[in-house]
């Protein structure tokens, strides 16, 4: 019991501290993905927008439900991969290890998911407490309104999850020499950042879904996005994404080798 709690409260404490440093990224991500067509946003206008609407402070929006979402999460996660023994396996075994602790946890976390995504959107809404957010949510969709964008996001985050870990435990696997916490932090980034610009097209889908709440299936948001925007309109968030998600994960797993030896 008390390794489990181990593995869980170093993969919380590692995946918080990351969320909160690149909390940014994740409202100017949201920013770009939730605009259509000729309303799309470089970076240097999403900032200029939100520090607009809401002083420096705004770039941190939705930071509660984040860390929530990300400490259990990522919680949730590495207790999963521990159980599983992913790093002793081969990459087929920790692809698919990684593909189930993610599907775990983000299935767990989902509505959490929501309320961050619409939190960073809004700035009236991210004034709002998270319980009333939730309530909010279940008495205009219902329960099922509560894993809006589910899908999307496993799509999203099951290969990213199997990409991440076979690459990660093969490139660890080398050998390389060095100090451990480089090397370690080279191998998350190599592999946080191939597995992040493989999926991101369903990322932006999974955004749009959740914020819109249109009752859309994810084949209809694709054609929607598709017809108005082109394949460009998949790629709405990707630098800022690339770069919170590769550094974030990185940082996550090299905090977490560290604190769980």
């Amino acid at each position: 019991m008390e390794k489990r709690w181990k593995h869980f409260s170093t993969g919380a404490l590692s995946g918080g501290l990351s969320a909160i440093a690149f909390q940014p990224l994740d409202v100017i991500r949201t920013h770009q993905q939730g605009t259509y067509g000729s309303k799309r946003h470089t970076i240097r206008q999403s900032v200029r927008v939100l520090v607009a609407e809401s002083g420096l402070v705004g770039l941190w929006r939705g930071t509660t439900p984040t860390l929530l979402r990300v400490c259990g999460g990522a919680g949730l996660y590495f207790l999963a991969l521990d159980q599983l023994q992913v790093q002793k396996r081969d990459a087929v075994a920790a692809f698919f290890g990684g593909a189930f602790a993610r599907t775990f946890a983000g299935l767990v976390m989902s509505p959490l998911t929501i309320v961050k995504a619409r939190m960073e959107w809004d700035a009236s809404t991210a004034k709002t407490s998270l319980a009333t957010q939730l309530r909010s949510l279940v008495a205009t969709y219902g329960w099922q309104g509560m894993y809006r964008g589910a899908l999307p996001t496993l799509i999203r985050d099951v290969p990213f999850s199997g990409l991440y870990v076979a690459l990660y435990t093969r490139l660890k696997n080398v050998g390389f020499d060095g100090n451990p916490v480089v090397v370690n932090f080279g191998c998350g980034v190599v592999a946080g950042g191939t597995a992040t610009v493989l999926v991101h097209p369903f990322d932006v889908v999974k955004t749009r879904m959740q914020l819109e709440m249109d009752g859309r299936s994810v084949r209809a948001t694709m054609m929607k996005m598709y017809t108005e925007e082109g394949l460009s309109g998949f790629l709405h968030g990707v630098l800022p994404r690339v770069f919170k998600r590769t550094l974030a994960t990185a940082i996550t797993w090299t905090i977490y080798e560290h604190l769980s030896k």
